[in-house]
């Protein structure tokens, strides 16, 4: 009974933020988490403090080859969240019921990669001075969002 919601993390390195995005999918009850081009270890003891064990209870798997999300878009349709001169608001999008996230790098973004393999780029508009959130942060705002969108549509 998970949502049908999953998260590709493309080259994210800070072990925080991978662990607040398991703790971020177990709590929206996401279908699994993808780690591509991901250091991690959920034997790190940060990410097992910051992620509260989450790690246990979702369903996750490094891939290292962009095959594998090839595979993914026949069942996904594949979403960046990513600021980018073709995103739009991630509240002005239309989306099926099945969603692949694609989460960068807070360095680095989106891999060009995975921008290309996107079917659509959201952003998160900043009204403010600074012009980024935390990915975990922004992660949560999108996802639960999507979440909400599935909820209504039942």
């Amino acid at each position: 009974n998970r949502h049908p919601i999953i998260l590709i993390l493309d080259g994210l390195t800070d072990i925080r933020n991978i662990g607040s995005l398991f703790r971020l999918s177990d709590a929206a009850r996401l279908e699994k988490i993808y780690l591509y081009n991901c250091k991690f270890t959920e034997k790190n003891r940060l990410f097992t403090r910051v992620g509260r064990s989450t790690h246990k209870y979702i369903p996750y798997q490094s891939i290292e080859s962009i095959d594998r999300i090839t595979e993914l878009e026949e069942g996904y349709e594949l979403v960046a969240l990513e600021i980018s001169s073709d995103s739009v608001p991630f509240y002005d999008v239309s989306l099926s019921n099945k969603i692949a996230l694609v989460i960068g790098s807070e360095k680095d973004g989106v891999s060009p990669q995975l921008l290309e393999k996107s079917k659509k780029t959201v952003h998160i508009p900043m009204y403010g001075v600074n012009t980024s959130m935390n990915v975990a942060c922004a992660s949560s705002v999108v996802v639960y969002d999507l979440v909400r969108r599935l909820l209504d549509k039942r």
